[in-house]
């Protein structure tokens, strides 16, 4: 069963979808609509400022060829997982209608993994994320390579990248050169968890660019029949994003868990998700993309162990350190009285090896006055002066009357001043 890719799914929660309508008998097409509901649902819970369109959702329900690989990844899953038996699956979105009344059957193991969902959910995505390791080596891999396994050998993974304004050439092929310096020089300098030669890091980002564009060239058209405009030529931002990708991948082949670029962005997804690992690009220091544990996560299959931190007292501790970390924050923010929320977490989380999720719950305890011995005071504020980036969310507390309340920046101050903290 190992040795297989990791999976197409965005969301670890369609695993529990999916086999939840198996076990309730639903047909091909019943699923796809329940992946979809499970889909708007995220989309509904995760929309911070009011883009969440229903007509959307149902327009893509209504659509039978929408989510149909994603429907069939996740079957495809449960079968590797040895959770539902064998069955024909469609080979194309288009020709799912031909398997939209077919029905599947889960296994006595499918079937004790969904019990176990149904009682204990926390005990059902850990059962779920030790077959996910005894499964996928790249995994166990990626869990290996940011700090969470007995044989990590570093703590965190960093992979630097440089701002597009850094290099002052025109031309690719010197922006390139550019990006390749700046991660040589990083890796001599720094410890960032791998490492490898002047020469193959500029032959893997080289190649990885070249070969990027050459596919773009040759594209063939739409399935409309209409023809493709020739390609221009890369914009800075699409470059710079060419870079970053074949920066990940030279770091994970460095490090001896070789992967592409988007199994890498789905694995950092499901295991922040599971609470095992972070990342964020916003951590003090030089530009890069900081992945590292925030749990440690022992044996494989049903005998997999984990140890988050997580709870009070790491809670407690977090908060401590806060003053320091929201003082020494740097750059345009850091004139101002207010940070970006967004900024301090991802500081805080970086310092404390911790998950975004216990950063909030953390947060959430000091302004409600559950902490009264710390010694300083927060302000939390809805303003949203700094807009927050795409791979960042703002801190959404519910208030008493049961409604969210979004919240952009913050001010840290200590006990003497007048200023009263902004309590949900």
């Amino acid at each position: 069963m190992g040795g297989t890719g990791i999976p197409r799914l965005n969301e670890l929660t369609y695993v529990e979808t999916a086999a939840l309508a198996v076990e309730a008998g639903k047909t091909f097409e019943e699923i796809r609509l329940a992946i979809v509901d499970r889909a708007a649902r995220h989309a509904q819970e995760n929309d911070s400022i009011g883009a969440y369109e229903a007509g959307k959702w149902e327009r893509l329900r209504a659509n039978k060829q929408k989510y149909v690989n994603n429907t069939v990844d996740v079957l495809k899953e449960l079968m590797r997982l040895g959770w539902m038996e064998r069955h024909v699956l469609p080979s194309t979105k288009r020709s799912a209608w031909a398997h939209s009344d077919a029905t599947f059957t889960l296994t006595s193991a499918g079937r004790e993994w969904t019990a176990l969902m149904n009682r204990r959910p926390l005990d059902g995505f850990n059962a779920l994320a030790g077959a996910l390791i005894e499964t996928h080596p790249q995994f166990e891999g990626f869990l290996r390579v940011v700090g969470a396994r007995p044989d990590s050998v570093s703590s965190h993974f960093t992979i630097p990248l440089m701002r597009p304004e850094e290099s002052a050439r025109r031309d690719d092929a010197g922006y390139l050169a550019d990006f390749a310096a700046h991660t040589v020089e990083r890796v001599h300098e720094e410890d960032l968890g791998w490492s490898a030669s002047p020469e193959a890091i500029g032959e893997a980002l080289r190649t990885y660019v070249e070969r990027a564009v050459r596919r773009a060239e040759t594209r063939p058209p739409k399935e409309s029949g209409k023809p493709t405009a020739p390609t221009p030529g890369l914009s800075r931002k699409r470059l710079s994003a060419l870079c970053e990708e074949a920066a990940v991948r030279l770091a994970f082949t460095a490090a001896g868990c070789p992967m592409d670029y988007i199994s890498h962005e789905l694995l950092r997804r499901w295991t922040r998700f599971l609470g095992l690992a972070n990342f964020s690009y916003y951590t003090p220091g030089p530009p890069a993309l900081r992945l590292w544990a925030t749990a440690e996560v022992t044996g494989r299959g049903a005998s997999t162990e984990f140890a988050r931190r997580v709870g009070a007292r790491e809670r407690t501790a977090t908060m401590e350190a806060l003053p320091r970390i929201w003082y020494a924050e740097d750059g345009p923010a850091a004139q101002e009285i207010y940070r970006p929320v967004w900024r301090i977490r991802a500081a805080t989380c970086w310092e404390r090896r911790i998950s975004d999720t216990e950063f909030d719950a953390a947060l959430t305890a000091a302004v409600r006055g559950e902490m009264p011995r710390l010694g300083f005071q927060i302000h939390l504020d809805e303003a949203s002066h700094v807009r927050a980036p795409a791979s960042t969310k703002p801190l959404v507390l519910p208030t008493r009357p049961g409604r969210p309340r979004i919240y952009h920046v913050m001010r840290v101050y200590d006990v003497d001043t007048r200023e009263g903290v902004a309590t949900p």
